[in-house]
């Protein structure tokens, strides 16, 4: 996805979910990213990445360090 960028990476559907509001209720768009294999949900494999456009990312990322401590 050219111009988009990774900001937050997570294992939790609901905790990315959470995120990708959270980052909206601030007026950055974001979008849900599911690399984990469905069919091998128990491994872990994979990740949910939470993506912004290039030019919102150092504010998402100063955001979501701020909310997750």
């Amino acid at each position: 996805m050219s111009g988009w960028v990774v900001v937050y990476k997570c294992t939790n559907a609901n905790h990315a979910a959470m995120m990708k509001s959270f980052l909206e209720d601030n007026e950055i768009p974001a979008i849900v990213i599911n690399k984990m294999d469905s069919m091998h949900m128990h491994l872990m494999n994979g990740e949910i990445e939470i993506h912004v456009k290039n030019n919102d990312a150092i504010q998402a990322k100063r955001l979501i360090d701020k909310q997750n401590n």
